[in-house]
């Protein structure tokens, strides 16, 4: 009798395992974001001397254009190497001095991840995020937005968007002046630092609007983070040309 409770005991756990294992790899490697468009996960953990590497980027796949799918797909994999190769070559570069000068070996680090914001028929908007540490006293975090489209797989700016540029500008660039007015002291130069939108200014769709952002150190102090402005369609949609779609 033991021997049958200790048997059905161990098919429990490991299918309560299974069931979680399941669940883990659903929830890491794969995000759905319409019937045939999947985001997938590309993993890249290595370890090197000076370096640890422990990356995730986006593999998008179901696109009806599978030449712009995958021109998409090399872009995305090109920036994620080169910040990887860059990082490597900054860390022998440490790795030869600490060696000469007898230091203790630290390691940089090297990590990625990215969001999906938002996806339709028309479009799909993501952000990597690259984070470095390169043994100072905090490390860096870089956010790059690709907003794809997806019938040819081309890459869309922000003044791609708009049928009059100037307009969209004046438009954008006071409610960003709105917005810092709220939390003045969280600026460089009590928000006087910022002066306008570029045309290729970052951005990202949700799906109300777009939301404009600007990197650590642009126009805030590291402490107060990358800044972000959501741009509502209903100030922007009456000067758009592109067709956002859901």
């Amino acid at each position: 009798m033991r021997k049958i409770f200790n048997l059905i005991l161990i098919c429990f756990i490991v299918m309560i395992v299974f069931l979680n294992s399941e669940n883990m790899v659903l929830t890491q490697e794969s995000k759905g974001v319409n019937q045939n468009l999947v985001v997938n996960d590309l993993k890249i953990r290595e370890e090197y001397e000076g370096l640890n590497v422990d990356m995730v980027i986006p593999v998008i796949e179901g696109m009806k254009d599978k030449e712009a799918e995958k021109k998409i797909n090399q872009l995305l994999r090109k920036d994620a190497f080169n910040f990887k190769e860059e990082l490597q070559i900054d860390s022998e570069e440490y790795l030869k001095g600490a060696k000469k000068e007898g230091w203790e070996i630290r390691k940089y680090e090297a990590s990625s991840y990215y969001i999906v914001h938002f996806q339709s028929k028309n479009i799909l908007s993501v952000s990597v995020f690259y984070y470095r540490y390169t043994l100072g006293a905090h490390g860096h975090t870089l956010q790059k937005a690709y907003n794809i489209n997806l019938k040819n797989g081309e890459l869309f700016t922000l003044s791609d968007l708009f049928s009059d540029m100037e307009k969209a500008r004046k438009v954008i660039n006071q409610e960003i002046k709105r917005q810092i007015q709220l939390n003045l002291s969280c600026y460089f130069n009590s928000g006087e630092v910022f002066e306008s939108i570029s045309d290729d200014q970052p951005f990202y769709v949700i799906d109300d609007g777009i939301v404009i952002f600007f990197g650590l150190y642009e126009i805030a102090p590291y402490a107060c983070g990358i800044r972000y402005f959501k741009i509502p369609f209903s100030l922007i949609e009456m000067n758009m040309n592109f067709s956002i779609g859901k």
